[in-house]
């Protein structure tokens, strides 16, 4: 069954999720970023965009009515911008530490190309010599269909936003879908520079650079935006445009908020994200959500510039992994108090989830005064101790779509067990999948369910999951 296999891809991309947003937006519970008195103080900020009515960067909301915004360095307008890309935001931020006003929007693609290769087990694929990551935090073009990594085929051109891990692989954040005539980009640091070849590296990029126009000084370690009208056979990128590009561009003693993945950890005092060094004292205030800080994780670091362009964290707060999902028709709505239920599940929101209307509806400003009862949506994240999901996304689709849990079995007697406290059971016609894959029959697939996370696809009636499929994930 083909929406099977697409949820079942979906997911697998849900539970590969390295990181993912504990919290959601469009609500009144807003995370404020730094506090402070008196008129409002200079701010750089780097982050997925949350929302719009303005723009919403990691829980503050950003006036644009008068700011100069740019993609891909040309000027553009916040209608060009959509939810999930990665954007820098030079401003101010207000007192309440909610509310800003930025001067200046910049969006920069990491990648713009071909596919060349899908990888359904681990839920990437490769374009321009990039390897990319889908999660449940990526949120996909209303194109994609199936709405995951089984709705890319080698050859088609996509646009991707997200961060780099420290393995140079993409985590993508948004991922669109462009014409077969766009140009080539690629964004990312340079390696293996041959000032006598004219070329270097970009993870498993080779670029050629003996024709471009070149902005600034390349070197080893420098990040760089490349643009190109053509690859070699071998697959090398013919660069007509490098830019070198600069990191936040920050004064002493200005704000910073960066959501970004640690890519070098040397201790808890001393970590890089997104390519920004960031320190920690006495003073800087750790919410890890019992996670332990390291390499890959994915945090928002809030603090001050140092002279020396360190940034000096007054908080850092971990995005806790989730690989729990609940699809299906939604139950009710409260938006004021961020809540909604689907299949029994109550979901809450609050300010850095990322709203996307992917229903022929394709409403802008989506947010969950917007979500009606009967509309089909999917939401992904980390269920508590009593079954609530925190939402990290939240996307409406069209309807006629098969009901979904994903999160830990419990209760097992067969042919019943309890996902996310819904009930569900099985029967003679449901198909089951064990460890890796394998099909496997109902006796072996209990045997092993109980603790573990599962994937259940079927039909919600009278508070019951008629499970269609079920399968044991990794």
């Amino acid at each position: 069954m083909k929406m099977a296999s697409a949820t079942r891809n979906r997911i697998s991309t849900i539970l590969a999720a390295a990181m993912v947003a504990l919290a959601a937006c469009d609500g009144a519970t807003d995370v404020a970023g730094i506090q402070g008195t008196g008129s409002p103080s200079p701010a750089a900020v780097e982050g997925p965009i949350t929302g719009f009515g303005s723009i919403f960067v990691d829980g503050i909301e950003y006036s644009t009515a008068a700011a100069q915004i740019t993609v891909d360095g040309h000027a553009a307008t916040e209608a060009q911008l959509r939810a999930g890309q990665v954007v820098t935001v030079n401003g101010t931020q207000n007192a309440d530490g909610k509310t800003g006003t930025a001067t200046q929007v910049t969006f920069v693609d990491d990648v713009q190309g071909p596919v060349t290769a899908v990888d359904l087990t681990s839920n990437t694929f490769v374009a321009l010599g990039q390897t990319v990551r889908v999660t449940a935090a990526t949120l996909l073009d209303t194109n994609i269909q199936p709405a995951d990594v089984t709705g890319l085929t080698a050859g088609v051109v996509v646009e991707v936003s997200g961060f780099r891990d420290a393995t140079g692989t993409l985590v993508a954040t948004r991922v669109d879908l462009n014409s077969a005539t766009s140009n080539f980009q690629v964004r990312g640091i340079v390696q293996g520079l041959d000032v006598t070849g004219h070329t270097f590296q970009i993870n498993g990029l080779t670029v050629d650079d003996g024709s471009a126009m070149v902005t600034g000084t390349v070197a080893n370690g420098s990040t760089v935006e490349v643009q190109g009208t053509s690859t070699t056979s071998a697959g090398v990128l013919v660069a007509t445009h490098i830019e070198v590009l600069p990191g936040l561009g920050a004064m002493t003693n200005q704000r910073a908020d960066i959501d970004g993945i640690i890519t070098t950890f040397t201790s808890s005092t001393d970590f890089v994200v997104d390519g920004q060094h960031v320190t920690t004292d006495a003073n800087t205030n750790f919410q890890l959500h019992g996670a332990t800080l390291g390499l890959n994780m994915e945090v928002v670091v809030q603090g001050q510039f140092q002279a020396s362009g360190v940034l000096l964290a007054q908080k850092v707060e971990a995005k806790p992994q989730g690989s729990d999902l609940v699809s299906g028709v939604v139950d009710s709505v409260t938006p004021s108090t961020n809540t909604l239920t689907v299949l029994g599940v109550t979901v809450t929101s609050s300010t850095t989830t990322e709203f996307e209307d992917r229903s022929s509806q394709h409403v802008r400003l989506f947010g969950l005064n917007d979500v009606h009862v009967g509309d089909y949506i999917e939401v992904g994240g980390s269920a508590s101790a009593s079954n609530a999901l925190s939402a990290s996304t939240v996307q409406r689709e069209n309807t006629g779509q098969r009901s979904v849990l994903a999160g830990v079995v419990l209760n097992v007697a067969q042919p019943n067990f309890t996902v996310l406290g819904v009930a569900v059971t099985t029967n003679a016609q449901t198909k089951y999948v064990g460890t890796g894959g394998a099909a496997t029959d109902a006796t072996a697939f209990f045997g092993q369910a109980a603790n573990h996370l599962v994937l259940v696809i079927g039909t919600f009636a009278n508070g019951v999951l008629t499970a269609d499929q079920v399968r044991i994930e990794q």
